[in-house]
């Protein structure tokens, strides 16, 4: 089989789990507040997104989800909402020190912890659904995502760094974690990601991936989405759901618009690396 032949056969392949994944996503999301007074005092302010069919669902995957550098969760609301839609809970959280990798860290690792508090608080519209956690940060805050899932070892099960700045990945991670990089971005340039990717501990799921022309501000308040979303969607339902058909859509190659696709699966297969 050709070069070319083969190509087009990975594409085929991704695309067909791309359709098996969506076909069983639900419609429709449903969103509350955190109150102030709940937030404790690492997260600033905090809102939940979640399927409008909760009530039908069990074991939910639910994450995380913060911005960068001086942001605040609403610049992320473009990532939570196709998230909750594809039957995910989502936590966005605005962090308290909002300047430091420190301070997301603090903040995800205080994120956790509510979304443990809310499974578990009598009026929640999440009580009881909640199955595995993990975390999704954006420049500073994606650092502090690599940093938390350290920290955090098997308490997270899932962790995706966007333009990770300064990540210092340890030995005890264990969530499996995507990480994507721009390929012009000169705030988190690709090599903090790849950086990240090449740190990480043997044994943990991992995938590395940069968006072909993109900078820094490619992560914020995105209004159209690309196949960064489909891959964010199919690590979580994957990794923290258990759902079989969403590993094609990130293990056969780099999806549109990416470059240096590597992904490490750990478990003893070679896994893919150097597609364009």
């Amino acid at each position: 089989m050709s070069v070319f032949s083969k190509r087009i056969l990975t594409l085929l392949v991704a695309a067909a789990a791309l359709f098996l994944f969506a076909a069983c996503e639900p419609s429709g999301i449903e969103t509350y507040d955190i109150s102030s007074l709940n937030t404790g005092y690492d997260v600033s302010s905090a809102r939940v997104f979640y399927p409008a069919n909760i009530a039908d669902l069990t074991n939910v995957p639910t994450t995380t989800l913060s911005s960068g550098m001086g942001g605040t969760k609403e610049g992320m609301y473009w990532l939570a909402e196709p998230l909750a839609e594809s039957g995910i809970i989502v936590l966005a959280i605005s962090a308290r020190d909002n300047m430091w990798v420190e301070g997301y860290k603090d903040a995800h690792i205080r994120g956790v912890d509510i979304i443990a508090e809310e499974n578990d608080r009598s009026g929640s519209p999440i009580r009881g659904k909640v199955g595995n956690v993990g975390i999704i940060g954006y420049s500073k805050g994606g650092g502090g995502v690599i940093n938390a899932a350290s920290e955090l070892g098997g308490e997270v099960t899932h962790c995706v760094a966007l333009a990770p700045y300064e990540p210092s990945p340890r030995s005890t991670h264990e969530a499996a974690t995507l990480i994507f990089t721009g390929t012009i971005d000169v705030i988190a340039p690709a090599y903090h990601g790849e950086g990240a990717y090449s740190g990480l501990p043997d044994g943990v799921p991992k995938l590395y991936a940069s968006m072909i022309g993109e900078d820094h501000m490619y992560w914020h308040n995105r209004s159209v989405l690309g196949s960064e979303t489909d891959f964010i969607e199919a690590w979580i339902s994957y990794y923290s759901g258990g759902d079989e058909s969403a590993y094609g859509v990130f293990a056969n190659g780099a999806g549109s618009g990416m470059t240096d696709y590597r992904f490490d699966p750990a478990d003893g297969s070679s896994g893919g690396g150097g597609c364009n």
